[in-house]
């Protein structure tokens, strides 16, 4: 029993030995691994091409992208920005316009009256067009206003003048922006890489590559960061387009002609006139001088009609004597 315990523990100890030596081993075939594996990663993320740089950043995009949180909220009467850092929801983004076009009786006290309201409201005039025509004064105002007076601007306008026309319309941007957002990160990060690059580059070729694909990159972060303060703009102060006009009578056209002192009306009655007695004699001696050669003819002709007419009646008037005085006198009474 003594040998058979003894041969037991022997085999147990070598048991043991043996399992140690295979775990020894494999830990360190895993840690060669390893290290193989990760210098191959590395070897595979510097590409050969700065091309290749961009397609695993557009990778990271589509990464970042779903990663964004799906709910959204709404907030209040206006719309603000994003939510704060580390919050999971985000708030919409949404751009407001209004088309307004409004009637109004007096055109100067409206407009000042806009001006005002404009002005408590926290917003300000952008653009502004002004036009008249013989029955109507236009005003065209382009108004900026922020989003969270939008709505009570519009009530202060229509309490001035009730609105002809009123058009308002919501562009929800929210997608856009958070895929804007997604693939600003994106390009930074390839941005980031890109220089790492252009430090460890030994070749003035591999230098030159890099440096192109930088210059594009570089332009398409500029291009997607005025896209999104544009949308910020335009999210944070609504657009209000605002059409004033004013009626103009046929009372008032006479009232406004015959404005002024008496002599300038007369100067002015005399001169009209003046311009169409001298536009009538324009026309008379364009008209002679386009019939002249017409006139002489006719003159010509009515000449010699004259003259055959004058030999005429002068050889009727000889004949007439002539038979007078050949013809005798009839016999008188006396003589039977």
């Amino acid at each position: 029993m003594t040998l058979q315990k003894e041969l037991f523990r022997r085999a147990a100890r070598l048991a043991a030995a043996a399992a140690m030596l295979s775990w020894l081993i494999s830990g360190c075939s895993a840690s060669s691994d390893k290290a193989s594996s990760e210098q191959l990663a590395v070897a595979e993320a510097k590409p050969s091409s700065a091309a290749n740089a961009g397609a695993a950043a557009d990778g990271n995009a589509k990464a970042v992208n779903t990663s964004q949180p799906a709910d959204l909220q709404r907030t209040g009467s206006g719309f603000t920005g994003l939510a704060a850092e580390g919050s999971d929801a985000l708030t919409r983004k949404i751009m407001y316009k209004a088309q307004l076009t409004m009637q109004v009786e007096v055109y100067a006290e409206s407009q000042r009256a806009i001006q005002e309201v404009v002005q408590r409201s926290g917003g300000y005039v952008l653009q502004f067009n002004e036009s008249e025509t013989a029955t109507e004064k236009n005003g065209m105002f382009v108004i900026k206003v922020p989003a969270n007076g939008f709505q009570s601007l519009l009530t202060e306008l229509e309490k001035l003048h009730p609105l002809k026309q009123k058009n308002i319309q919501g562009q929800d941007v929210t997608e856009e922006f958070v895929d804007l957002t997604a693939r600003l990160k994106a390009r930074q990060a390839v941005e980031s890489r890109l220089l790492d690059f252009m430090k460890e580059a030994k070749k003035t070729d591999e230098l030159i590559q890099y440096s192109n694909e930088l210059g594009k990159v570089q332009e398409e972060i500029e291009r997607i960061k005025g896209r999104m303060r544009y949308l910020e703009q335009n999210v944070d102060y609504s657009t209000i387009e605002l059409r004033v006009y004013q009626r103009i009578g046929s009372t008032e056209l006479i009232q406004a002609k015959d404005r002024g002192p008496l002599f300038q009306r007369a100067a002015a009655a005399l001169n009209g006139t003046t311009a169409v007695l001298s536009v009538i004699a324009q026309w008379v001696v364009v008209i002679v001088a386009g019939a002249l050669p017409v006139l002489m003819i006719a003159v010509i002709l009515g000449g010699l009609f004259w003259l055959v007419r004058v030999r005429r009646s002068r050889k009727l008037a000889e004949i007439r004597k002539q038979l007078t005085e050949d013809t005798p006198p009839p016999p008188s009474s006396g003589d039977h």
